[in-house]
C-alpha cells in the first residue's frame, strides 16, 4: 500500500490563520482533506501581513495543531498562501529555443521559457517574485497553448501573471512559521489559490470573475478565453461591515459580528419590515431589540461600496467587459451574508453563484469542503495538482517540495 503524504494549507488572513490537511490521491488526481482549524489572531495579522510575531506565531502553531488533530495524522509538508496590499501583480514573457533534433518540447525547454519570462521581470532588493503563472504558450506564433511539452516546433514563447511580493512581509510570515517549527515548503498567491478549484473550464473560457470576500480585504481575479487576465485586492472587506454595525448598535465586535451573520442582509426584501431580533449590549449583560430592516440599511452603504470599487477596478482593466458571459463567482468567508449573490447579480446584470471547491479535484468533509473560509487554504493544498504551478515551476527541479514530491510519486507508483 503507498504511504500517504499529508500536506497542509495555511491561509494568512486577514485577521485569522486558517489551516488545513489533505493528502493526494494520484490515481483519481485529486485532494483528499482530512482535518482543518481556524484561530483568530487579531494582535497578530492585518490584512494578511504579520503585526506582531509572536502572536502570529502562536495562532499558527495552534492552527497547524489543531488540524493535525483533527486530521488524525502528522503533516509533513505545508504550502502557506499570503494576500496583501504587499502583493502586486505584473505580466511578462519569455522565450526559448527548442535544441533538439527531433525539435521536441520537454520540460526543460518549457523551464527555460520560464525563466526567461522571470528574469525580464524587474524587482528591486525589497521585492520578491512570490509566484510566476503560465498564461499561455506561443509556439511557431500559434497562440492558445496550455501545455506544450510533446509537441513539435523551433520556437517557443510564454506570456506569464507574476505576483511580486515585498521580502519583508515574506519574511515576516515565515519568521513566524518557523520559530514554532512550522514548516513552509512553498507559497502561493492565496486568491489564485482559491479561484483555481472554485471555476471551471467553461467558465474560464466564457469569462468570468471570482470575488474573495474576507474579513479586512476582498480580492478579485479575473478569467477571459481561459486564460489569467487580472488580479487585484480592494482594501475593504466584511469587518467594515461588521464595524458599521458595532458603533450603530454599541455591540462588541463579536456580537455585531453574530448579528451580521444570523440577522443581516445585502439588500432590502419585504419580509425584513417588522422582524427585530434581540442581540446583548455592550456590557456583555443586557439584551436590546433591533428592527432587521434597519440592520439592513446599515449594511446596505458598505455593499453598495465594494460593489462600485470592483466596478471601477474592471472598468481600467483592458479585458474588463469579458466576464459577463461566465458570470461572477463569489468566495470567501463574507460570501454568507445572505442577499449577497443577489445584490451582485442585480448591480452587475450576469450569472452569479457561490463557490464551491471543485470535487473532480478537492474531496472531503462538507462542513470543510463547503465552509467559504478554508477555501484559500484547500487551494493551497490543491496547487501540487495544478499543472500551472507543479509541473512548470522552476522549482520542480532540484530539492524543493515538489521535485521531492514527483520524485516520490515515481518511487511509490
Amino acid at each position: 500500500m503507498a504511504k500517504q503524504v499529508l500536506i497542509a494549507g495555511i491561509d494568512i488572513g486577514s485577521n485569522q490563520v486558517c489551516c488545513v490537511a489533505g493528502a493526494i490521491d494520484e490515481e483519481e488526481r485529486l485532494i483528499k482533506i482530512l482535518g482543518s482549524a481556524s484561530v483568530p489572531c487579531n494582535d497578530g495579522i492585518k490584512a494578511g501581513a504579520v503585526i506582531n510575531i509572536q502572536e502570529a506565531a502562536m495562532s499558527i502553531a495552534r492552527a497547524f495543531e489543531d488540524t493535525e488533530k483533527s486530521a488524525g495524522s502528522k503533516i509533513g509538508n505545508a504550502i502557506v498562501a499570503v494576500r496583501g496590499s504587499f502583493v502586486e501583480a505584473r505580466n511578462s514573457k519569455g522565450v526559448a529555443n527548442i535544441n533538439h533534433s527531433n525539435r521536441e518540447i520537454t520540460e526543460e525547454t518549457v523551464a527555460n521559457a520560464l525563466d526567461s519570462a522571470r528574469k525580464m521581470i524587474k524587482i528591486d532588493s525589497e521585492h520578491e517574485i512570490l509566484q510566476i503563472v503560465p498564461r499561455e504558450f506561443i509556439l511557431n506564433q500559434q497562440k492558445g497553448i496550455q501545455n506544450p511539452v510533446g509537441m513539435e516546433g523551433t520556437f517557443i514563447e510564454v506570456d506569464v501573471h507574476a505576483l511580486i511580493a515585498s521580502s519583508s512581509n515574506i519574511g515576516n510570515i515565515l519568521k513566524a512559521m518557523n520559530s514554532v517549527d512550522v514548516p513552509c515548503d512553498d507559497k502561493v498567491y492565496g486568491y489564485l489559490a482559491a479561484s483555481d478549484i472554485l471555476v471551471t473550464k467553461e467558465e474560464k473560457e466564457l469569462g468570468c470573475l471570482v470575488v474573495d470576500f474576507g474579513g479586512l480585504t476582498t480580492g478579485i481575479v479575473h478569467y477571459s478565453d481561459g486564460i489569467i487576465r487580472y488580479t487585484n485586492e480592494i482594501q475593504v472587506g466584511s469587518d467594515y461591515i461588521t464595524r458599521d454595525i458595532m458603533h450603530k448598535l454599541r455591540a462588541s465586535f463579536a456580537v455585531s459580528k453574530e448579528v451580521k451573520e444570523m440577522y443581516g442582509a445585502a439588500f432590502m426584501a419585504p419580509e425584513l419590515k417588522n422582524a427585530e431580533f434581540e442581540y446583548r449590549a455592550a456590557d456583555g449583560r443586557s439584551t436590546r431589540k433591533y428592527d432587521r430592516h434597519q440592520l439592513v440599511e446599515i449594511i446596505q452603504p458598505r455593499i453598495e461600496q465594494i460593489l462600485f470599487v470592483v466596478e471601477d477596478m474592471m472598468k481600467k482593466s483592458p479585458y474588463g467587459g469579458q466576464f459577463l458571459s461566465g458570470g461572477i463567482i463569489l468566495t470567501g468567508g463574507g460570501s454568507i451574508l445572505e442577499g449577497l449573490p443577489e445584490a451582485f447579480e442585480k448591480y452587475f446584470g450576469c450569472s452569479v453563484r457561490v463557490g464551491v471547491p471543485n470535487s473532480e479535484k478537492v474531496v472531503g468533509p462538507s462542513e470543510i469542503v463547503l465552509n467559504p473560509v478554508y477555501t484559500t487554504a484547500i487551494g493551497a493544498v490543491a496547487s501540487v495538482l495544478s499543472n500551472s504551478y507543479a509541473a512548470y515551476s522552476p522549482k520542480a527541479s532540484g530539492n524543493g517540495f515538489f521535485s521531492r514530491l514527483g520524485r516520490w510519486f515515481e518511487e511509490t507508483f
